[in-house]
């Protein structure tokens, strides 16, 4: 089968549920939604750090589960070090449970690859279940893809060569270099950044609004995978509504 041309949101870092504004995190996840519908994309992707903690009240999970909901297109979300998938992990709480069928969690915590043939696209990821040096967020990434496009998701630090400070979850510059990737989606840093490596497209996306420098906007990569085999990353801004749209209701932390 060809290759479709298809278009990816990459977000991150959105931090439902955190304690310095909760309303302005939720009003950003409900902008990047409306963004996935007005850019047409075909899927999307939270590249870890969806939540700020695991204490956070079930009323925000629902909130995150309606709204991705919302955006119809597969929504593949990957856990970081604020979201661990460990044995405690809030993706395994009820909401979860009735998560709509577009709804893809990634839960491998030493890999796995989600397929989605209707777009011609295999999608990558290894939830984190330790914020340490030890856990390598690319460590086993493929290297060989099997003609469908090839995207990975990843949360962690990236090393750049002068580095000499280890730091937890380490994104090495070989391991993109050596992957078979055409877009790997990155997590963990606030800000936009292009960390491509030996033709492999590697970019973060910061958080919503971060990214966009603004409390007015929110900023999201989009990634257009076309017919010739080429990753173009470009960022584009949704402004945000003066006002939320939100409840005021929504209670941060969880009942227990």
């Amino acid at each position: 089968m060809p290759l479709k041309r298809i278009r990816l949101v990459h977000t991150s870092d959105t931090h439902l549920g955190d304690d310095w504004d909760p309303e302005a995190a939720q009003r950003a996840l409900s902008r990047v939604i409306d963004g996935v519908l007005e850019l047409n994309a075909d899927a999307m992707m939270i590249c870890g750090d969806v939540f700020d903690n695991a204490r956070i009240s079930d009323a925000v999970l629902d909130f995150f589960v309606a709204e991705m909901a919302r955006a119809t297109v597969p929504a593949v979300i990957l856990p970081g070090n604020h979201d661990l998938y460990d044995h405690s992990s809030l993706y395994l709480r009820s909401p979860f449970a009735d998560a709509p069928d577009n709804l893809h969690i990634i839960r491998g915590t030493t890999g796995e690859t989600l397929s989605l043939p209707e777009l011609t696209l295999d999608i990558w990821g290894r939830a984190m279940d330790n914020h340490t040096p030890s856990f390598r967020p690319l460590a086993g990434i493929p290297t060989e893809r099997n003609g469908h496009w090839l995207v990975a998701m990843a949360h962690g630090h990236f090393h750049f060569p002068d580095d000499t400070e280890e730091r937890s979850s380490p994104i090495r510059p070989h391991e993109i270099a050596e992957s078979a990737c055409d877009y790997i989606a990155l997590g963990h840093w606030e800000r936009f950044e292009d960390v491509s490596q030996a033709g492999v497209t590697a970019f973060y996306s910061g958080s919503p609004m971060g990214a966009a420098g603004s409390r007015r906007e929110v900023a999201v990569n989009v990634v257009d995978l076309d017919s010739r085999g080429e990753a173009r990353v470009s960022v584009r801004q949704v402004r945000m509504p003066m006002k939320s749209s939100v409840p005021e209701s929504i209670p941060l932390a969880a009942d227990n």
